[in-house]
């Protein structure tokens, strides 16, 4: 269960098929995201770049029993054919999450609405939502979540710390 979580949250920040209006993109690394994520590894080299002030999570801080809902604009600088999701997560430094799910089948879940691949370059808006389950620990939470394309490029390195409400 836990895993739909994790899901909901890594998918949004990796690719979407939907348009926006034509922006100029870059959320800069040094910006704030909140308390709750933060961009990994060297940004100026993930392919996903959100717009300043494109990500949106609602509730701010994710809680037990009920929905999560994370809707990203940004712009992809290539087009994904496919890809890997990396989770590396640990709840309260003792239980370990390291799972590795393949891109497109991920996206072509009921989470992402089954909006699959490829991803075209361009504008994209990505949109998740998942029911966090009321029997999830409320535990701090801290890790990454890495996505990569078909060639091994990043599309976006997340990484998470918070503590579910």
């Amino acid at each position: 269960m836990l895993w739909k979580l994790i899901v909901a949250v890594a998918i949004p920040i990796s690719s979407a098929l939907a348009e926006v209006q034509l922006q100029k993109p870059f959320m800069a690394p040094e910006e704030a995201h909140g308390q709750v994520w933060s961009l990994c590894g060297d940004s100026s080299s993930h392919l996903l770049r959100s717009y300043k002030g494109g990500v949106s999570v609602i509730p701010e801080y994710p809680k037990v029993g009920e929905e999560i809902q994370v809707m990203v604009n940004g712009y992809l600088d290539s087009p994904v054919t496919g890809g890997d999701i990396g989770i590396d997560l640990k709840l309260l430094s003792l239980i370990k999450v390291n799972k590795k799910l393949d891109l497109c089948s991920a996206l072509n879940s009921d989470i992402m609405d089954y909006q699959g691949c490829p991803l075209t370059s361009g504008d994209v808006t990505l949109k998740a939502h998942a029911y966090i389950p009321k029997d999830v620990p409320r535990l701090p939470l801290n890790g990454d979540i890495h996505i990569t394309d078909q060639d091994g490029n990043t599309v976006t390195c997340i990484h998470l710390d918070f503590k579910l409400q």
